[in-house]
């Protein structure tokens, strides 16, 4: 088995005292779990993709034009 050390961020670490270590790795490791299995189905989704990277430059340039708009009217 693989050990990782992590680091845990000064706005959360208020909360390291109140979880037990065995704790810290079971979400440490469902969390690591969950992550890679979305990596692994984005990755397969993207291998059947004919897109080009011009073509996802200017799907994202959309996005974020439109994401822009709206945000701004309000």
């Amino acid at each position: 088995m693989t050990k990782i050390t992590i680091d845990i961020p000064e706005e959360i670490s208020f909360i390291k005292d109140k979880i037990s270590q065995a704790e810290w790795s079971f979400l440490a490791t469902r969390l690591l779990q969950s992550k890679i299995r979305k990596v692994i189905e984005y990755n397969r989704i993207i291998s059947k993709s004919q897109a080009t990277d011009e073509d996802v430059e200017e799907l994202s340039n959309e996005i974020k034009e439109a994401v822009w708009k709206r945000h701004s009217k309000q």
